[in-house]
């Protein structure tokens, strides 16, 4: 799902007009770009032909990063460090 990153963006309107997709991208009231992911088919057109590489993946996104002391993700959470190799408690 890519996203918009508003510092970066000129407001050239080149991603809506190569989006295959009406209505996918909608400009907001200060001409900004927005991406409705509902509708997006996630083709990777508007991140490609953006001239300021304002479209970005959605990885990316401060918005959608986890919470917390170190951000690293919603709860506590079972793989990649945590626990790994171990039972979970309720196996014990």
């Amino acid at each position: 799902m890519p996203w918009v990153k508003k510092e970066d963006c000129i407001k050239c309107k080149i991603c809506v007009n190569v989006c295959p997709v009406e209505g996918a991208i909608k400009v907001d009231q200060e001409g900004y770009p927005e991406i409705d992911n509902d509708v997006c088919p996630r083709c990777g057109l508007c991140m490609e032909k953006c001239p300021k590489n304002a479209i970005r993946p959605n990885y990316e996104n401060p918005l959608l990063r986890g919470r917390g002391r170190f951000r690293r993700g919603w709860g506590r959470g079972f793989g990649r460090g945590m626990g790994r190799g171990r039972k979970r408690f309720w196996e014990r």
